[in-house]
């Protein structure tokens, strides 16, 4: 086989990046590995400036893998390096907590061999948390196992994790890789650009296993997380004049942000910021709003009122 680097040889790229998670790291690269079609693979780990034994455990897979060490420059930087490091047909991304399935990138291959249109091809992934419980990681209703548009979906909100996902590398590299600005929620920002430039196929079967709550996951430190899932939402706005139509979604996703900082504030007992983000979620969407989220808007303006 034609091992080549190049946008038409039915290869893959696997972008894994890593941070200090040396404990964790084999275990995402041996699912990498076990691969039912790992012989297409080119998995390109890419150390982040670890300050563990990351190194060393690389080192132990030798010529297996592409290992590429950088200075610490967040996760955009360190998916887009792997990205540009071995630029094969497809890209699979595999974040170092997750685990895949084994015939993961062989069935996400067969979809792209029959949709050549499609542009990103997903599938279902199960949470599994801390205590062992396991369940279905939420979608939208979309079709299932066949090219539809996801771009309204994903406008308004994000359900595809990285490990899930499968893209072609020239829509990738049309929209403009991951958003270096973007150190949190740079996926879903991504996510939408590939959706607004054609159809994509999400798989009905289990592809990958997100282990919820890991210790040092970006997504455990809420309120950040949603101030770049907001700040990526406006970014977007940009996309709206490819795809107008949707715009309801966008502002759907910009309301039920606003409404997320709302809360996370309001347990927090900033009822400044908790009113001032509950009047935007309103404004943005003031319409079918349950009679509660206008009695906690009311209620933050109170105490905020009393403290005064």
């Amino acid at each position: 086989m034609d091992r080549r680097p190049t946008l038409d040889n039915r290869r893959v790229t696997v972008v894994l990046p890593t941070y200090t998670r040396a404990g964790l790291l084999p275990r995402a690269i041996e699912t990498a590995l076990r691969q039912t079609a790992a012989a297409a693979c080119d998995i390109v780990l890419v150390d982040d400036g670890s300050t563990d034994a990351t190194p060393r455990v690389a080192a132990r897979y030798g010529e297996r893998l592409i290992y590429i060490r950088q200075r610490n420059g967040g996760l955009p930087v360190a998916r887009n390096t792997a990205i540009r490091a071995r630029p094969n047909e497809f890209v699979a991304f595999l974040d170092d907590d997750d685990l895949w399935e084994p015939d993961k990138i062989e069935r996400q291959l067969a979809a792209f061999a029959a949709w050549p249109q499609a542009v990103l091809v997903a599938g279902r992934t199960i949470d599994r948390y801390p205590d062992g419980r396991c369940a279905a990681h939420r979608i939208p209703p979309l079709p299932l196992d066949q090219p539809a548009d996801l771009a309204p979906c994903l406008f308004e909100t994000n359900f595809l994790p990285p490990s899930s996902v499968m893209v072609r590398t020239r829509t990738l590299l049309a929209v403009g890789l991951f958003q270096p600005r973007m150190r949190r929620a740079q996926d879903s920002h991504l996510w939408v650009r590939i959706a607004c430039r054609g159809p994509c196929v999400y798989l009905s079967a289990p592809v990958a296993t997100y282990f919820v709550g890991v210790p040092g996951a970006l997504s455990r430190d809420t309120f950040s997380q949603l101030s770049y899932q907001l700040r990526g939402r406006y970014l977007l706005q940009r996309e709206l004049r490819r795809r107008p139509d949707c715009l309801p979604s966008w502002r759907r996703g910009l309301a039920r942000s606003f409404t997320d900082l709302r809360d996370v504030a309001y347990r927090q007992g900033r009822y400044a910021a908790a009113a001032r983000y509950g009047l935007r979620s309103l404004l943005h969407r003031p319409w079918g709003r349950p009679a509660w989220e206008w009695g906690r808007f009311f209620d933050s303006l109170y105490r905020v009122w009393k403290r005064v």
